[in-house]
């Protein structure tokens, strides 16, 4: 995609079963990727709380938003870390 000039006209969604903390989707973005799908991270979420082992009220949405909520932020970190910001 670079070298015929096409990479800005593109976007890398990643789909990884082995991402689940910020440092990981950190170095995903650094790749160049535009969005990132954690879904075994999620369904591990989901699986706990459907079999009880979180003992919380929240429900699954509150708990997904929740996770995402706490990579956004950790990512707001490295990036501020590294000089970036908003």
């Amino acid at each position: 995609l670079i070298r015929k000039g096409l990479r800005g006209q593109v976007g890398i969604v990643i789909e990884a079963g082995d991402v689940w903390e910020v440092h990981h989707f950190a170095c995903l973005l650094a790749f160049g990727a535009t969005a990132i799908n954690p879904y075994l991270a999620l369904a591990s979420i989901r699986n706990m709380k459907a079999n009880g082992s979180l003992e919380t009220e929240l429900t699954w949405d509150q708990l997904r938003k929740n996770y995402i909520k706490a990579v956004n932020d950790g990512l707001l970190k490295v990036f501020s870390k590294m000089g970036i910001s908003q």
